[in-house]
C-alpha cells in the first residue's frame, strides 16, 4: 500500500512512516502549496492512501463525490509528531488494505471507517 502526506501531516511523523519501510510521498516535496482537488486528485492518479489532518478532504469525498483511493484523517491534534506517528503505525499495520476505499479517522484510542459511495 502507497500513501501521499498531505502538508498538513508534520515532517517528523513522515520520516518515521518511511523508516518503517512504508511508501509514503509527501506533497510538500512534490508540489507544495497545491489546492486540496489537486491533492485528491493525484493521492487517486497514483492509487495512494492519503494522510492529512485537513477534514475538509471529507467534504471532498463525500459532499462533492470526488474520487479516491483512501484517505486517512489524523485528529490527534494536541499530541506530538512521536505519538501521532506512533499511532499511524499501529492503524496502518493493524487495518491494512481495510485503508484502501475508506475514510478512516484516527484519534488517540479509537478509530472510525466509513466506506466510500461506489
Amino acid at each position: 500500500m502507497k500513501f501521499l502526506a498531505d502538508e498538513s501531516i508534520e515532517a517528523p511523523v513522515i520520516v518515521v512512516l518511511r523508516a518503517d519501510s512504508l511508501d509514503v510521498t509527501a506533497i510538500d516535496e512534490l508540489a507544495p502549496g497545491s489546492k486540496d482537488p489537486a491533492v485528491l486528485k493525484r493521492a487517486e492518479t497514483e492509487k495512494r492512501v492519503l494522510l492529512t489532518n485537513d477534514k475538509d478532504f471529507a467534504d471532498l469525498a463525500f459532499l462533492q463525490r470526488k474520487a479516491t483511493s483512501g484517505i486517512v484523517l489524523v485528529r490527534m491534534g494536541r499530541f506530538r509528531s512521536a505519538a501521532k506517528a506512533k499511532r499511524l503505525l499501529e492503524v496502518i499495520h493493524d487495518q491494512g488494505e481495510r485503508l484502501v476505499g475508506a475514510m478512516t479517522v484516527v484519534e488517540a484510542h479509537a478509530i472510525r471507517r466509513r466506506q466510500f459511495p461506489e
